[in-house]
């Protein structure tokens, strides 16, 4: 509720002016929007083997994870072994990529990363990479 002061003719109220700090709200709730970093959710808990100078990949591929229980997820969706081939397949027909990103934990073990690779040749996937640490970006 506004007071309201008589001044010679004229009636002055005294509110506070809310305008520049509306302003301020909203220049912080679009700084924190830019600078907001949305990470890909990965399906399963690993850790990634580390090597010096990595190669960056283009951004657009399949992403398989696999962890050092066995256990496979295809672009965040888990799967199995038995069934990896069809929904690798399906999911190479809704994405268009041809490029199957390997993300195996360090304990996981050789054979089944092999596996992947061999099925993922099977389907004709045309480029199959490894995902790494790169452990210079951790001493910067």
């Amino acid at each position: 509720m506004a007071i309201l002061k008589r001044k010679g003719s004229v009636l002055e109220s005294d509110e506070l002016n809310m305008t520049p700090l509306i302003d301020c709200v909203f220049l912080l709730l679009i700084f924190f929007m830019v600078t907001t970093v949305f990470k890909n959710p990965q399906q399963l808990k690993m850790a990634l083997p580390e090597v010096q100078n990595p190669q960056e990949l283009d951004k657009r591929q399949l992403v398989c994870e696999l962890d050092a229980e066995g256990n496979i997820a295809l672009n965040g969706k888990i799967t199995s072994f038995d069934s990896f081939d069809a929904f690798l397949i399906s999911e190479k027909q809704k994405t268009g990529n041809n490029m199957l990103l390997i993300k195996a934990d360090v304990a996981a073990k050789h054979g089944n990363v092999l596996k992947l690779m061999k099925i993922a040749k099977e389907v004709q996937i045309e480029t199959v990479a490894m995902a790494v640490e790169d452990i210079n970006r951790e001493e910067k």
